[in-house]
């Protein structure tokens, strides 16, 4: 069974899907996709255990969460998971 449907769009219905596929191109064609800090990977137990180590360390040593999380590559909310 071929059955063509047709749908009529307003002007103004093409210009917001018009707006909606060039939205979602400018967000596929960026680097890294929206706000990512570059490629996601999952860490080992023994990964984690030493990314724990080295957060408990400088925190005991009174480093600022933000500028830990630069140094390791990590999410400031990392971090503060990492502390538990």
């Amino acid at each position: 069974m071929n059955v063509e449907m047709t749908m009529r769009l307003s002007r103004r219905e093409r210009e917001l899907l018009q707006t909606i596929f060039s939205l979602s191109e400018k967000l596929l064609d960026s680097p890294g996709g929206p706000k990512t800090n570059g490629v996601r990977h999952r860490r080992s137990k023994a990964d984690a255990v030493e990314l724990r180590k080295q957060v408990r360390a400088a925190r005991r040593q009174n480093v600022p969460v933000k500028q830990i999380a630069d140094r390791l590559g990590i999410t400031p909310s990392y971090v503060y998971q990492l502390q538990r």
